[in-house]
This record gives structure tokens, sequence and C-alpha cells, in this order.
């Protein structure tokens, strides 16, 4: 009996501290007027689009002086996101007013949805911290 219940403790104890898993989806959307893709990375967090239709930047990523991360390809978001110790899990498309959507899923366990984004920085995040 004390073995079992020192067994049910054990197995408390580690639920304590389970880590959860927190998701990213990156999607790739032809541009309107240019060859290429933009890429929106959405956490479920935001809005990704402000009023006008313009990609809002509280989702547009900035490096540690500031200056805003361009991403080439599917490719080089994807890259970013490992670095940065994201898991890739899931791709998929669809289309959107005609035009073709690619989609890919991101996982990282971690504590908190800001320990996920761990050295992920917006826009306005850094507008936020030099003021």
């Amino acid at each position: 009996m004390k073995y079992l219940l020192a067994l049910c403790l054990i197995c408390n104890v580690g639920n304590a501290f389970a880590q959860h898993r927190y998701y990213c989806e990156v999607k790739g959307i032809e541009k309107d007027l240019s060859s290429g893709l933009k890429i929106i990375f959405d956490f479920g967090t935001k809005a990704s689009y402000n009023i006008w239709g313009d990609l809002s930047s509280k989702l547009k990523f900035v490096d540690d002086n500031g200056e805003e991360i361009k991403f080439n390809s599917m490719v080089d978001a994807a890259n970013y996101m490992v670095d940065k110790g994201w898991n890739f899990q899931q791709a998929y498309s669809s289309a959107y007013g005609g035009k073709p959507v690619i989609h890919w899923i991101f996982y990282k366990d971690a504590d908190n949805m800001d320990k996920a984004r761990e050295g992920i920085m917006t826009k306005t995040e850094y507008q936020k911290l030099k003021k």
C-alpha cells in the first residue's frame, strides 16, 4: 500500500512540472502585385492583418537591432523556426480568393507561450522595449 501511494505521488509530481505544447502556423500567400510569397506567422494570439489588409506590425519579426527580418521562402521561414527550437509537424495547402495558400504547422513544448516564443520578437514588441 505504501508503494502504491508513493507511486501515485511521484506520478502527480511529474504532472505538476509538465510542459504544454504550443503551435504556430506559418502561411505563405502569393503577393498581389509582385512575385514571391507573403509569409505570416500565426501563434493564435493576435490578428494577422490590420484594417487595411496589410500585415500587422504585431507579426513582423525583427532581429536584435530592430531590423525587420525578410523571409525569402517558406523554407527560409522554416529554418528560422527550427533555429528557435520549434519542430515541424504538418504541411497542407488551401485556396483563398482563388490564390493558393501554403500552411506549415510547427510546435514547441514549453511552460507557457512566452517561453515558447523566446528569441522571437515582433516589431511592436521591440518598439515597446526601446521606450
